[in-house]
C-alpha cells in the first residue's frame, strides 16, 4: 500500500487554511502567492481569495504578488530616551524626591 503525502492545504477547511497563511505572515514577514500554492497545495486562486478575505478582516495586508504583515515588528525602540522620566518610578535616580 502506498502511503500518501498529505499537502497542508489541500483538504483542509477554508478557515484553517487562512489561519497558517496568516500565521505565515506573521512568522515569515512578507509572503508570495507562489510560495503559498507551492507550500499548500492549492491553486492560485484559493491563496488570491484567502489573502483579499485576510486583507478585509484585518489581519494581513495584501500587496501585488502576495501579503505583509497589518503591524511588522519595528527594531527601533518604542522607548523616546529624551522622555523626562516618569516621577513615580522609584527605581529612576534621575526621578524628583519628594
Amino acid at each position: 500500500m502506498p502511503s500518501t503525502q498529505r499537502t497542508p492545504g489541500r483538504g483542509l477547511p477554508c478557515e484553517e487554511r487562512r489561519e497558517l497563511i496568516a500565521g505565515s505572515v506573521r512568522t515569515r514577514g512578507r509572503v508570495r502567492v507562489a510560495d503559498l500554492v507551492r507550500e499548500l497545495g492549492v491553486s492560485r486562486m484559493t491563496i488570491h481569495r484567502d489573502l483579499q478575505h485576510l486583507d478585509a478582516r484585518g489581519l494581513v495586508r495584501r500587496i501585488r504578488s502576495g501579503a505583509d504583515p497589518v503591524d511588522p515588528v519595528d527594531p527601533v525602540d518604542p522607548v523616546d530616551p529624551a522622555a523626562p522620566a516618569d516621577p513615580a518610578d522609584p527605581t529612576d535616580p534621575t526621578a524628583p524626591t519628594a
